[in-house]
């Protein structure tokens, strides 16, 4: 075998890296040692490094990891080149991966439900600071789980690169996955029609079928909204199943898997010392309910009203009311009846008994998913765009066409046509005459992107603005978006990060004798010109949810969150959208 290239090279003269573990074309994995202690190595292939786009979104995914600090994912401890390898250092994680358990045994192996939920539940509660910082995994899958010997469960292996259209959904569908495979052993499945747990092991709890089908529906829009939603959802289940399970383990640790035939004659009873401590558990989990017979009184149920047309405010006031403490989540739905921003439908569905602590979805509505085309053509580019959002449409595609007639940038057609009725879920293409397309080019500094534009032979315009996570000298903003065609001599504005804002010690108060006597050349007519807001507000990214108040910067503008909001770009909806424009940065 050809010894790899990379292994016995020195990272900045300290990294040793070790032999080669993994690749997939675009990253290899490597062990690694630093100071004596072992590590984990991510090499960018060569050819891809090669590409510089490909090098910086690599860099640049590493930092957005690296502060996401949260006790349940790998931690990366250093990224950055080192002459023509980029690389990554993660600390390494002790223990085996969920794929390496269940395909260590002679039969397969499965989990019992309630261990399988207290590994789902870890992994939800380390994607949950994730997603609430705007980073997803991409790649979440029983190889990048990892349960250490003290129950202790780790996510590992984010994507690095092609994160394109990732979002927190995806995440949830890849967790759904990872849920049925530890309760059934198998991954024999398409992912677009996963099978329910129990027509693989039969026995299991429907709520489990259920927890599994609402993460792997094919429509996005019909899944739990991020980690933090699907893990209320897990717990609930969680508390809601038998304390004891036949087929239980300790802890984490998994079982076999028993055919029916084998269960139904009797053959290789689960050994009591599998079960003893969870019939122990059940046993005081059962005096403790008798002790509390309240818990189980009628007084601590209410139905679920009717909230459809009902504002965010109107439901949740009406949900307070029951006083069962439930835990009520938002997502977004079209709807041809609900007004956009109001109630347009509920999960579980109105008149459902709730209990204390249950948890209750609230779809909001977006609009109609069906619009008429606007009239677009004949304009530019930056122009259709922006009507096209403010009706609606968030999925626009742009396609190049040659025309003698018109400028560069110009649209000269839509699909569907001007005046038939739009699909928003399938999104709508521009033809668009022949120009310059606009490059991705944040994740660069204000030298790399002026250099880029210039070899397009654009030019750029410079403006600075603070920014809590873009660092300093590197572009936070760019007008117009990645994707748009310009004219051979057009202009792209880019908002350079200055760093975080510093705060300014305040000035002495003046006298009242200052006050009183104001600087007679001074005309008090004259005021300055309000100055466009500082863009201190973090960059809108696709992958984050955002709650009301929340502000972001995008295009070099700022904007406030009216309501609960994913996936849909700030300049979406216009007046009756998620967001609030509040001006120029």
């Amino acid at each position: 075998m050809t010894p790899d290239p990379h292994t016995g090279l020195t990272l900045r003269g300290r990294v040793l890296i070790g032999d080669r573990l993994r690749g997939d074309g675009t990253v290899s994995v490597y062990s690694g040692t630093e100071a004596d202690q072992p590590v984990t190595v991510t090499l960018l292939d060569p050819e891809v490094a090669a590409d510089h786009a490909s090098m910086q979104a690599f860099l640049g995914r590493a930092r957005s990891l690296a502060r996401v600090d949260a006790p349940g994912l790998a931690r990366i401890l250093e990224e950055g080149v080192d002459d023509d390898l980029v690389y990554t250092v993660t600390e390494h994680l002790p223990g085996q991966t969920v794929a390496q358990v269940l395909e260590g045994g002679e039969r397969g192996l499965r989990y019992a439900p309630h261990a399988a939920l207290t590994i789902v539940t870890g992994v939800l509660t380390a994607l949950n600071e994730a997603h609430d910082q705007g980073v997803v995994h991409g790649g979440l899958g029983p190889r990048s789980v990892v349960l250490d010997g003290e129950g202790r469960v780790t996510v590992t292996g984010f994507r690095m690169l092609g994160i394109e259209g990732v979002t927190p959904r995806t995440d949830v569908h890849a967790v759904g996955s990872l849920l049925h495979t530890l309760l059934t052993g198998s991954h024999r499945f398409d992912d677009d029609t996963v099978p329910s747990p129990s027509s693989l092991v039969p026995g299991l709890s429907p709520e489990l079928d259920r927890l599994v089908a609402d993460a792997t529906e094919s429509n996005p829009r019909n899944r739990p909204r991020d980690a933090g939603q699907y893990l209320a959802m897990v717990e609930q289940v969680a508390r809601s199943l038998p304390g004891a399970d036949g087929d239980a383990g300790p802890g984490t640790e998994p079982i076999p898997v028993i055919d029916a035939e084998a269960e139904s004659t009797g053959k290789r009873p689960v050994p009591l010392w599998r079960r003893a401590p969870f019939l122990v558990i059940a046993g005081v989990l059962a005096l403790v309910l008798v002790a509390a017979g309240w818990a189980l009184a009628p007084d601590d149920t209410a139905e679920l009203p009717d909230l459809v047309g009902y504002t965010t405010e109107m439901a949740e006031v009406e949900l307070e009311a029951l006083e069962l403490g439930l835990a009520y989540s938002y997502d977004e739905t079209y709807s041809d009846d609900a007004q956009p921003g109001e109630v347009a439908a509920t999960d579980p569905a109105s008149g459902a008994e709730l209990r204390e602590g249950d948890a209750v979805l609230l779809s909001l509505s977006i609009g109609a998913r069906y619009v008429e085309v606007p009239d677009v053509v004949g304009g530019t580019e930056a122009e259709a765009r922006d009507l096209l959002r403010d009706t609606g449409f968030s999925e626009i595609e742009v396609v190049q066409e040659h025309s003698a007639d018109h400028d560069p940038g110009t649209v000269l057609s839509t699909t569907p046509e001007v005046g038939e009725d739009g699909d928003r879920e399938e999104g709508i293409t521009l033809h668009v005459s022949e120009g310059v397309i606009v490059p991705t080019l944040t994740d660069m500094t204000r030298d790399e992107a002026s250099a880029a534009l210039e070899s397009l032979e654009l030019t750029a315009v410079l403006v600075e603005a603070s920014s809590e996570t873009v660092t300093e000298g590197w572009v936070a903003a760019q007008n117009p978006e990645p994707g748009t065609v310009i004219p051979d001599d057009g202009e792209v504005t880019l908002t350079v990060s200055t760093g975080p804002e510093e705060v300014e010690e305040p000035e002495d108060e003046e006298t009242e004798d200052e006050a009183a006597d104001p600087d007679p050349e001074e005309d008090p007519a004259e005021e300055e010109p309000e100055a466009p807001a500082e863009c201190s507000a973090q960059a809108w990214d696709s992958g984050s949810t955002y709650d009301s108040g929340d502000r972001v910067q995008y295009e070099g503008r700022v904007y406030e969150a009216r309501r609960w909001t994913v996936a849909l770009p700030p300049n979406v909806g216009g007046e009756w959208g998620a967001w609030s424009d509040q001006g120029p940065c």
